[in-house]
């Protein structure tokens, strides 16, 4: 028997509020990526490129003309980019552990936000380059540190319960009226 009991366990596969939380705000975030405008900064061959998503693809995509061409900022810009969505997409995927999903998507998305400001030092960008694909992953990224807070509070509340029921916990021993001896 494990010395690490902490009281009525839930049935397996179940979640708590905290988790079910993440898994929405996961969701939320992968819609987000996957079909919200994110930047007006890259521009690919059929115009503006809207959705992280679209960014990716045409990161992927002219890569290797990129590094022909020898533009060592862009292709800096393009892995970061790449690597933000990869991570973008592992936080939505596990949404529903939000301590490891807030992290992995503040990493990101900060990431996202301060690229183009150390690489291109010279330009002048501004929040009006974003999209609302942008601040809706950022939102979500902030809200799952929320979550987290909520599932490990419930957790713990879980584990402080002792009685079959849930309820009250157990005294360890009866209680003793004021004028009794021992």
């Amino acid at each position: 028997m494990s010395k690490r009991f902490y009281g009525p366990r839930p049935p397996r596969g179940s979640l708590d509020r905290g988790q079910i939380f993440g898994a929405v705000l996961g969701l939320v975030a992968l819609l987000s990526a996957f079909l919200l405008p994110l930047s007006s900064i890259a521009e690919g061959p059929g115009g503006s490129v809207d959705s992280f998503l679209a960014m990716f693809k045409l990161f992927i995509t002219t890569l290797p003309a990129i590094q022909r061409v020898g533009l060592t900022q862009l292709t800096e810009l393009a892995y970061i980019y790449m690597a933000a969505f990869i991570l973008i997409v592992i936080a939505g995927i596990i949404g529903a552990y939000p301590k490891w999903s807030a992290v992995l998507g503040i990493i990101s998305i900060a990431a996202v936000t301060m690229s183009p400001f150390f690489i291109f030092t010279s330009y002048n960008f501004g929040t009006s380059n974003y999209g609302v694909g942008f601040f809706a992953i950022w939102a979500t990224s902030l809200l799952a540190i929320y979550a987290a807070y909520w599932s490990r509070k419930e957790r713990r509340v879980m584990k402080s319960a002792k009685s079959p029921e849930g309820g009250v916990p157990v005294p360890s021993s009866p209680p003793q009226s004021a004028g009794a001896l021992p």
